[in-house]
């Protein structure tokens, strides 16, 4: 699992680069809300904004 969470956090810096990047990380697997491992992943990642809404998913790709 260390390699798993080492390989999200990466793949997350390499989204987002700059404060002037946009992008959005989407975590498909609901284990990563339920099961009790899933907190390490959610917590190696920096503090963006978080939701579970999809309309607000949709507001982000509409937003310029």
């Amino acid at each position: 699992m260390p390699a798993a969470v080492i390989a999200l956090k990466q793949g997350f810096g390499r989204l987002i680069r700059s404060v002037k990047d946009r992008g959005l990380l989407a975590l498909l697997d609901n284990r990563v809300l339920k099961q009790r491992y899933g907190r390490v992943f959610v917590e190696s990642l920096p503090a963006y904004k978080r939701t579970k809404d999809l309309a607000e998913v949709e507001q982000f790709f509409g937003a310029r």
